[in-house]
């Protein structure tokens, strides 16, 4: 069941407002949904504002900054059968480049690191919009099996919709790539920073490469993350998910699945998982200052 398909999700008209304030990085939230359904569905709207506004906290007081992180939020069905379905969907909607603070010149920043880096905010649209399936929760997809909106991390045979929230939002706080899939062109002839981090053994490091080479990258199931934090941190780089042939979604924007223990963005749900594991250390070498736990069990697995 993939975790994670990089969209920009349809927004519905209702707008309600939620703040979590005790987080390092200040977040606002906007829940999207019409009145009766999703986030304020009348039986399931309440926990699922619990487990969101848990899982928000626990990405929050992670990361250090001053300027609110604007999400939207929203439940919709995004079908699926008996045995897989699209859990949620998030990115960020804007990337910056050459902005005050900008670490690296010529290079592209997802909107919420950008924002942190420069003091101030870059854009007036959110920072990360999120949609989660609504249909785990009916009869038909995955059949039995629906979200668990407890935060115990305890989903039984459901699946713990905390760790889908934390994944989705690892991608939109900036683990996601912008690599073209089809020419291997970076966006608009400039490298994001997420693919700085990016290397093929055998070949060289994507900012070396020539676009071919970089385009036969993305399916050559020999694509890992060199950053200095990762690479401090496991003894070495860290497989990255290419598959052959290349999966919209899931490709280049995940930790391979052969990595053990699991990790959080691993392109399947695999259980219940609340640390951000290796994800800080990537975090670091885009340039997040990560904060250490504070009030949160922090689980660490390597």
């Amino acid at each position: 069941m993939r975790a994670h398909r990089l969209a920009m999700p349809t927004l519905a008209a209702l707008l309600v407002a939620a703040s979590f304030e005790l987080a390092a990085v200040p977040v606002n939230v906007t829940y999207t949904d019409s009145a009766g359904e999703g986030f304020f569905d009348p039986v399931l709207g309440p926990a699922r504002q619990a487990a969101f506004s848990y899982a928000m906290n626990l990405w929050a007081s992670r990361l250090q900054g001053t300027v609110p992180v604007q999400v939207q939020a929203s439940f919709d069905p995004l079908g699926g059968n008996a045995s897989s379905a699209v859990l949620g969907q998030a990115g960020f909607t804007t990337v910056h480049a050459n902005f005050p603070g900008a670490p690296l010149p010529n290079v592209w920043y997802p909107q919420p690191l950008a924002n942190q880096l420069a003091g101030s905010d870059l854009s007036p649209q959110p920072d990360i919009t999120a949609v989660f399936n609504s249909d785990v929760d009916g009869p038909v997809v995955l059949g039995a099996t629906s979200f668990y909106y407890g935060t115990d991390a305890n989903p039984g045979t459901n699946i713990d919709f905390v760790t889908v929230v934390l994944h989705e939002f690892g991608h939109g706080y900036g683990f996601t790539d912008l690599i073209d899939s089809s020419n291997g062109q970076w966006l608009l002839g400039q490298p994001d920073i997420y693919g700085l981090q990016l290397t093929q053994h055998g070949v060289g490091d994507f900012d070396t490469m020539s676009n071919a080479q970089r385009l036969a990258a993305l399916t050559s199931n020999q694509v890992y993350w060199n950053g200095p934090n990762v690479v401090a941190a496991k003894g070495g780089d860290v497989k990255i998910y290419a598959p052959n042939p290349y999966e919209n979604g899931s490709s280049i924007s995940h930790w391979d699945v052969s990595n053990t223990p699991d990790l959080l963005m691993e392109p399947a749900y695999f259980g219940a998982h609340h640390d951000i594991d290796l994800t800080k250390q990537a975090f670091q070498d885009l340039g997040w200052t990560v904060l250490p736990p504070a009030g949160v069990q922090d689980w660490c697995l390597y």
